[in-house]
């Protein structure tokens, strides 16, 4: 009788451990499907606006974070030719875990002047003061909100 009550004993604790395993590994890729822990950022267009003369191109994109990196969003300058190959100068870069599309904006104040506004509890990266690629050169000013 000792016995059997053994038998039964194991026979719980053997389903206990299969169902627990079996959960776990469910558990494991439903995590994985949902999570993008081990990818890479994209990047993602939010804005792109040529000056007034048609010379210059500004370019606003997000770039997704991971397990390793948060959010952040870059601008970036180049002649305003729309050739994709050209490579961009990186004018600004702002990050954090909470950063959204609407924290960065910019807008031509004149020919010549370009200006970003940005949430004041971003951290920034890089803030250039002026192109160095571009022609005819860009001066950008930077507000705070």
């Amino acid at each position: 009788h000792k016995l059997k009550n053994e038998l039964k004993l194991i026979k719980k604790l053997l389903i206990g451990i299969l169902l627990l395993g079996i959960i776990s590994i469910i558990g494991y890729f439903v995590f994985l499907a949902n999570f993008e822990i081990f990818d890479e950022p994209t990047e993602t267009e939010l804005k792109v606006e040529c000056d007034y003369e048609g010379l210059r191109k500004v370019k606003m994109t997000e770039m997704t974070g991971n397990a390793t990196a948060n959010r952040s969003i870059h601008i970036y300058a180049t002649n305003c030719n729309y050739d994709e190959n050209i490579e961009l100068e990186s004018i600004f870069v702002a990050s954090a875990g909470f950063i959204k599309p609407k924290d960065v904006n910019f807008e031509w104040k004149s020919f010549d002047t370009l200006t970003i506004r940005y949430n004041k509890k971003l951290e920034i990266f890089k803030q250039k003061t002026e192109s160095e690629s571009v022609t005819p050169k860009i001066i950008f000013e930077y507000i705070a909100d």
